[in-house]
C-alpha cells in the first residue's frame, strides 16, 4: 500500500511537469508541508495549494525527504483545490530510526478553508482556517513512551500576506498561525502525555522571491512538551525554493528540529519535489 501510494504521486509529479494552463501567480500557492497542506515544509500557511482561481480546480503531489543526524523522515502526498477557497489534503508519513532501521508510520488528512482576504489584492490578509486528522500506524513506540492516544486532531487559524514590491523591492511574504494541537513531534510519538495535553503553539514564515523563479525564506514552529521522558523542541528551517514553471517545485532547506526521542541536536537537510495541475 505505501509503495503503491509512493507510485501514484510520482506519477502525477511526472505529468504535471509536462503540463501546462494558464492559472495564478506563480509561486503563490507555495509548496507542500511536510502535513500535505500547502504552503512551507515545517508548516501549513494561509495559502491553498495549488494554483486554481475561483473559477477552476487544481490538485499537487509531492515527495519529500528530511534527514537529520539520527533520523530520516519521508512524506508524499496529494492535496486537491477548489475554486481557491478549499483545500483536501492527504499524506503518508514514514519516521525511521537510523541505529536500528525501526519505522514508524502515520497518515494525515487536512481540510483548509479560505475565510476572508486575499493574499496579494486588497488591504486585508488572506485569512483561513484548517484541520489536521492524524492517525498512527505503529503504535508501540508512542504508548510506550506514555503517550495518552494513537490519534489526534490539530485546529489552526493562518493569515498571509504578499507584497508585490516589498523589501529591496522584491516580492515578499509572511504568515503566522496559532495551532490547537496535542501531537508528539508532529504525531509520531502519539498525542498528549502526563505533562499535558492540548496547548496552543506559534508558527511563522517570511519568504522572499531574489527572481520570478527563486524564493528564500525561513520558518518557525513552536512544539509542546507533553512527555516527562523527553524533551521536545521548537523547529525551525531556511529554504530555498524553485518554481521553473507554474506547474513544478523544487525545495531544499536546512532544518533544526532540536531533541528528537532523547536523541540531542538533531539537524539536517530536506528537498521536496511538488508538481500541480
Amino acid at each position: 500500500m505505501q509503495a503503491n501510494f509512493k507510485i501514484i504521486v510520482a506519477s502525477l509529479l511526472l505529468f504535471t511537469s509536462l503540463t501546462h494552463a494558464d492559472t495564478r501567480i506563480k509561486g503563490t500557492g507555495g509548496v507542500s508541508s511536510i502535513s500535505g497542506g500547502g504552503g512551507g515544509g515545517l508548516i501549513p500557511w494561509a495559502t491553498l495549494g495549488g494554483l486554481a482561481t475561483q473559477d477552476q480546480r487544481s490538485i499537487t503531489g509531492f515527495i519529500t525527504r528530511a534527514n537529520v543526524d539520527d533520523f530520516t523522515l519521508d512524506v508524499s502526498g496529494v492535496a486537491l483545490n477548489l475554486h481557491n477557497r478549499v483545500e483536501f489534503s492527504l499524506a503518508r508519513q514514514d519516521f525511521t530510526i537510523k541505529a536500528n532501521d525501526a519505522e514508524i508510520s502515520q497518515d494525515k488528512y487536512g481540510l483548509k478553508i479560505k475565510v476572508a482576504g486575499d493574499l496579494i489584492f486588497g488591504p486585508f490578509p488572506q485569512v483561513s482556517i484548517g484541520v489536521e486528522k492524524s492517525a498512527l500506524r505503529d503504535p508501540a513506540t508512542a504508548r510506550a513512551l506514555g503517550a495518552r492516544d494513537d490519534d489526534g486532531v490539530d485546529f489552526y487559524l493562518s493569515t498571509a500576506k504578499a507584497w508585490i514590491d516589498g523589501p529591496l523591492h522584491r516580492t515578499s511574504m509572511l504568515n503566522f498561525n496559532i495551532r490547537s494541537t496535542k501531537a508528539n513531534q508532529y504525531g509520531l510519538l502519539g498525542y498528549g502525555g502526563d505533562n499535558q495535553d492540548r496547548e496552543f503553539m506559534l508558527e511563522a514564515a517570511a519568504a522572499m522571491f531574489l527572481s520570478r523563479s527563486v524564493a528564500i525564506g525561513i520558518e518557525y514552529r513552536q512544539k509542546p512538551d507533553n512527555l516527562s521522558a523527553l524533551i521536545e523542541e521548537d523547529a525551525s528551517d531556511v529554504f530555498l525554493a524553485w518554481f521553473p514553471n507554474k506547474h513544478l517545485s523544487l525545495t531544499a532547506a536546512y532544518v533544526r528540529l532540536g531533541d528528537i526521542a532523547g536523541a540531542q541536536n538533531q539537524n539536517g537537510f530536506y528537498f521536496s519535489i511538488q508538481g500541480g495541475l
